[in-house]
């Protein structure tokens, strides 16, 4: 088994003859739960699902798990189980024996999927990635990783081209009976980060507005403006300011919209990131276009650090990383914490007020 690439796997879906495992992982999230969610499809019929499918939204006992994927599947061929985020780093070495030892005897009767779409793939190449994890963190998931990669097939799901990403714009847009030109498809996508996730819900927010016809800039400019990212952006903005107040207002805002805490929590998060490798490159003395290549932002991506450059200007090193830590600790919460997700981005956006208090 080993790494195989997103056409490989949607042959290998079409063919039925399904993988014992399956690692999905990458930058695209919506990608990754869109073939977890397949797979699924692909190895259990929806009316045989309450007898031959689980799902883990933590990280299982080995044993647990094994001993679901060893029962005979009901009227099915496949016994399927989905665990979301498994996190090596939360379980000790005896229990990352258990599972490697789960891993090599998978039945020919089972499928495990194991979707990693809130974990940062550049763990697995032992990488301190985009939040800075501990040693614990990537030697675990690197462990994971090779282990895994054993009897799974491995896939990653990296962001999309901009021409790849406007075809996706085009399909949907024409799926729901709209029109849109090239270049508002580009604006759209820019728009929302190349995020297949947030252009889901503007295409279908632009689609119901327009019922049919075509999509216009003035359409995008009228409506897009309330998207998360734009949210997150004057969120940002008010924290660089220093305006308390009107940062829970637009907080409070983004959840009266109906977005997800991750979701808020990884365009924020991402943002910060993007600033802060602004920040490392102007001191280089690099142009945006440089700092983008020697961070991997190819594609549309790469403009997310020439829009970074101006405002990173005007803040400090030291408070950028300052912030980080933040989002370092509110991901760690957010993923394995029972707590409530708004409490913790509310306390998540008070800390970082402090934060510009005390470096004016």
């Amino acid at each position: 088994m080993g790494a195989i690439t997103e056409t490989q796997l949607k042959n290998e879906l079409k063919s039925g003859n399904l993988s014992r495992i399956y690692f999905l992982y990458g930058e695209e999230d919506f990608l990754v739960k869109t073939y977890s969610e397949r797979i699924v499809d692909a190895a259990v019929a929806k009316d045989m699902r309450d007898m031959n499918f689980a799902k883990f939204t933590e990280t299982p006992r080995a044993a647990v798990l094994a001993d679901y994927l060893d029962e005979m599947p009901v009227f099915a061929d496949y016994k399927c189980a989905l665990v979301m985020n498994l996190e090596f780093d939360k379980i000790d070495a005896a229990e990352q024996k258990k599972y490697a030892e789960l891993f090599k005897n998978i039945p020919e009767t089972a499928v495990l999927i194991i979707d990693q779409r809130r974990i940062d793939p550049a763990l697995y190449s032992g990488k301190k990635g985009k939040d800075k994890h501990s040693d614990k963190e990537i030697n675990a998931a690197k462990k994971l990783f090779e282990t895994v990669g054993k009897y799974a097939q491995l896939c990653e799901f990296k962001y999309l081209s901009m021409n790849r990403v406007c075809t996706q714009i085009r399909r949907r847009v024409e799926r729901a009976g709209c029109t849109i030109a090239d270049e508002n498809a580009s604006v759209l996508a820019e728009e929302c980060g190349m995020s297949l996730t947030l252009l889901g819900n503007e295409i279908d927010k632009l689609c119901s507005y327009k019922q049919s016809g075509e999509i216009t800039k003035s359409d995008i400019d009228m409506l897009v403006p309330k998207r998360a990212d734009a949210g997150i952006f004057t969120l940002s903005d008010a924290l660089f300011e220093g305006d308390t107040q009107k940062a829970f207002e637009i907080l409070d805002e983004l959840f009266a919209q109906q977005f997800e805490e991750h979701e808020i929590f990884g365009v924020l998060s991402g943002y910060f990131v993007n600033l802060y490798r602004a920040k490392l490159g102007m001191a280089a003395g690099k142009s945006w276009s440089e700092t983008a290549q020697a961070f991997g932002y190819f594609g549309g991506k790469s403009y997310s650090l020439k829009f970074a450059y101006p405002k990173a200007s005007k803040l400090s090193v030291r408070y950028l990383g300052d912030c980080l830590t933040v989002m370092y600790k509110t991901n760690k919460l957010l993923n394995s914490s029972k707590m409530d997700g708004r409490i913790i981005l509310e306390s998540a956006v008070a800390e970082l007020s402090m934060i510009k208090r005390t470096d004016d």
